[in-house]
């Protein structure tokens, strides 16, 4: 941050020598050596970010360099050309406040690279690949000098940036790449389909981190080489309950030069968004005798780069051609129509013939995975129950299959997740009963896998136990490991801000956010803040509670604030609408849901959660549900004793869940 400001700042000294030279002349009429300050001072500069391949001057050659004032388009810079006449440097102000505000670099006389300052601060806060150098558009919100968004990246670019990402072991510079909730809900997905590329998104975040650690063939010094991929595919619109039509690849390979060899690195599958492409899966180094994995949206397009390098007599080559081939008819028959268990037992039998075939190989793992995935689902939806004794079956034969053991967390995860499902679809069964034993299952696998990617969900899950059964110490205990072990995952956050609200108490929080209708508004005490969502029976009954409190102290100036923590605003603008005049106050609502900032912010892991703040802003008392707590009614009667207080003041700065 500090070394982005100082750039900033040699920046704005740079354009005031400039805007003094052109206020009321040109370029061509100052003075030689102010020209020749500033053609020295713009040859200095560099681009924002990292291997931008632009045109250098060498410093003998600097002084044959030439800068003139020019208005290209209506906008004004200054533009500086190398001793041969070529373009290297453009210097803009797009906006005519003699500011600059955009930074262009040449190669060959082609622009390849600008930094941008689009909202004219001083500072870049957009960085963009032109030319040779790509398409790459990135968003820097913050201004520190680290992407936070792409607006636009090529699916050739999404490989390059996998590739910076694992050489620099950045994780926070692959997660920019994957699919966000956001993204995810505009695909416009049917709900089986979108669930379950959520919970792949979740697992690829904590896989790409378990990947840094364990892989050994990239290293610092290793350079992208090639994008491979088959051509793109359409899911077309209609495609179990999707909305409109979705674009993309497959097993998408990145060939990677690195210790004098080249290596596959197994991207996976990449979709595309607008005009960017966005990742699902993480990485992994693939052998030129392997098969790719199922795909995600086309099963049937397992590829293997190398395939016509392999002697036509391998049988193993044949045989997994044909498992896969076999694999193909049975996942097109469950597509469609509705899957019957028959399908998923024939299914089952195909992959554990390509895990026993691709034993202590990387493909092992995949297919282990995609077969523990597919089994898991059909039992908690209860298409397929006996399925969980082949997961069990499944989880007890991988210590005896060579590099099977490092899967066994995954599969086990997956058995006790069924297992606790199948158990809760009882009628009969004793739920709490069933409860208490899943959570001791998971409080095993814990202590058992602490360093699996699904230890995080299994403590958040912990935690949140114990925090609703009242034991706030032993859910933070949880809650920390959960943050410590993964800091740079959704859990993680989310944990991260468990504890944050489970400290809120006598804390200031300035809640701020926009409603559904599209207005900005802010927690200006005495406020009660409420998260709900509209699938909640508990949260409507406190909403009910909530109108009666407002309507009892409205002269106090009683101000709730709901927070709404349904996927789609719509979902909860519609509720709202069919309940006109129940619950007439300010409702907040973040596209993604759990996985918005507003909750993830304070942890808010299941809803509803309630959070009482006084006059100053300071946090009197919170709570899971509001209606039965006679604790937190009484603390809200207490309050509004103290008499009434200003009206509050509608929030004109941008949303801040938690600003201390």
């Amino acid at each position: 941050m500090l070394a982005n400001r100082n750039k900033s700042a040699k920046r704005q000294r740079f354009l005031a020598v400039l805007a003094m030279m052109v206020t009321g002349q040109t370029l061509a009429t100052a003075r030689a050596q102010d020209t020749e300050s500033l053609v020295a001072t713009g040859l200095g500069y560099t681009p924002q970010q990292q291997s931008v391949v632009y045109d250098k001057v060498d410093p003998n050659e600097a002084s044959k360099c030439t800068g003139k004032y020019e208005t290209i388009g209506g906008i004004d810079g200054l533009m500086i050309y190398g001793p041969d006449g070529r373009l290297l440097r453009r210097f803009a102000d797009t906006n005519g406040d003699r500011n600059v505000d955009l930074w262009s670099y040449y190669k060959d006389g082609i622009e390849v690279y600008r930094d941008i300052d689009a909202n004219f601060n001083g500072t870049a806060d957009q960085y963009r690949w032109l030319g040779t150098q790509g398409t790459r558009w990135g968003l820097d919100k913050d201004e520190d000098g680290k992407i936070d968004a792409w607006k636009n990246i090529s699916a050739e670019e999404i490989t390059y940036e996998v590739i910076e990402a694992i050489k620099n072991k950045d994780t926070n510079r692959y997660t920019k790449l994957l699919l966000t909730p956001t993204e995810l809900e505009s695909l416009k997905l049917g709900e089986k389909t979108k669930n379950r590329l959520q919970e792949k998104l979740e697992r690829s975040k904590l896989a790409f981190s378990e990947f840094l650690e364990s892989q050994r063939l990239i290293d610092a010094q290793a350079t992208w080489a090639q994008f491979a991929a088959d051509k793109p595919g359409v899911v077309p619109e209609g495609t179990e309950g999707s909305a409109q039509d979705l674009v993309a690849y497959e097993n998408v390979i990145a060939i990677v030069e690195s210790k004098g060899a080249n290596q596959q690195l197994l991207v996976g599958t990449i979709v595309q968004v607008a005009n960017s492409w966005r990742l699902i899966d993480a990485p992994r180094m693939v052998d030129g005798t392997s098969v790719g994995d199922s795909g995600f949206f086309f099963p049937s397009m397992a590829v293997n780069r190398d395939i016509a390098a392999v002697p036509a007599e391998s049988g193993m080559t044949q045989a997994m051609q044909g498992l896969l081939s076999d694999l193909d008819k049975v996942d097109s028959a469950m597509r469609d129509g509705n899957a019957t268990p028959q399908q998923y037992k024939e299914r089952g039998v195909i992959l554990r013939k390509l895990i026993s075939a691709s034993q202590n190989s990387e493909d092992m793992g995949s297919w282990i995975h995609q077969y523990a995935d597919s089994v898991s689902s059909a039992v908690q939806t209860g298409v397929y129950p006996e399925g969980l004794e082949e997961l069990k079956a499944l989880d007890a034969s991988l210590d005896k299959i060579p590099g099977g053991k490092e899967h066994k967390p995954y599969v086990a995860f997956r058995v006790i997740s069924s297992d606790f499902m199948a158990q809760m679809s009882d009628p009969k069964a004793n739920h709490a009963s069933v409860q208490e034993n899943y959570i001791e299952q998971l409080e095993s696998f814990a202590e058992a896998y602490p360093k699996s990617p699904d230890a995080a969900e299994a403590m958040i899950q912990i935690g949140l136990n114990d925090e609703l059964g009242g034991q706030e110490k032993e859910a933070q205990e949880w809650y920390r490991k959960v943050a410590a072990n993964f800091p740079d995952t959704d859990f993680g956050k989310k944990a991260s801000g468990a504890i944050v609200r489970l400290n809120l108490e006598g804390k200031t929080l300035n809640l701020r956010g926009k409603t559904l209708e599209g207005k900005e508004v802010q927690t200006t005490g005495p406020t009660i803040v409420h998260y709900w969502a509209t699938w909640c029976d508990p949260c409507k009954a406190d909403m009910a509670e909530l109108r009666k409190l407002q309507a009892k102290y409205a002269k106090q100036n009683l101000q709730i604030v709901g927070v709404n923590l349904d996927n789609e605003a719509a979902t909860a603008a519609k509720f709202l609408k069919e309940n006109a005049g129940k619950y007439p106050w300010a409702h907040i609502h973040e596209q993604g849901g759990f996985q918005s900032d507003l909750a993830t912010k304070l942890g808010v892991l299941s809803v509803p959660v309630t959070i009482l703040i006084d006059a100053k802003g300071v946090v009197v008392k919170r709570t899971a549900g509001f209606s039965t707590n006679p604790e937190m009614i009484q603390a809200v009667e207490k309050l509004m004793e103290q008499g009434p207080v200003a009206k509050p003041k509608q929030a004109t700065s941008k949303p801040n869940p938690n600003k201390k």
